[in-house]
């Protein structure tokens, strides 16, 4: 199997996307501009079968990384895994060298730095947020929250592929 794997974050402030109104007029969206609370996930593809898997954490580190891990296995036991992620600090370490050792079904390979392009997770998340937030106010985290994972639930391995452009 060949993954990819990245961290995305998403606010209670929303994006402001194209729309149709009055020739003259302002667009606007509702908001309390709540930017301190963030939704953080993490996320894994396989761009080739279309199979993707998203999972909340409380942000960006080691133990959120080594849950993924812990998903992933589980989810191809029996399959030797290429997971692809970019250097971020908490995908290397020690905890991550004896979660290696202790799963030799599964390899992490680094993409070079500043190249978000090559991760075809990056690509999952901008069509994500796309769908979800544009033009979109949401109340709470909760109402967000149930948003995004109800629409990446949505899709099929089709569209996944088609948004991996590998179809």
């Amino acid at each position: 199997m060949v993954l990819f794997e990245d961290e995305t974050g998403f606010s209670l402030h929303p994006k402001l996307g194209r729309i149709w109104g009055k020739k003259g007029t302002k667009s606007y969206i509702y908001t309390k501009s709540q930017h301190h609370k963030r939704l953080n996930l993490f996320g894994w593809v396989d761009p080739l079968n279309g199979f993707h898997g998203v999972m909340k954490w409380v942000r960006g580190n080691t133990d959120g990384f080594l849950k993924m891990l812990t998903k992933i296995v589980s989810r191809f036991e029996g399959f030797a895994i290429d997971l692809w992620a970019d250097n971020a600090s908490w995908h290397k370490g020690p905890r991550v060298k004896k979660f290696l050792s202790d799963h030799p079904n599964l390899s992490i390979h680094y993409l070079p730095a500043y190249h978000p392009k090559l991760n075809y997770q990056e690509r999952l998340w901008h069509m994500l947020r796309y769908e979800e937030t544009t033009n979109t106010y949401y109340e709470t985290m909760m109402h967000l929250e149930v948003a995004v994972f109800s629409r990446s639930q949505r899709w099929k391995p089709l569209k996944v592929k088609r948004i991996c452009q590998v179809i």
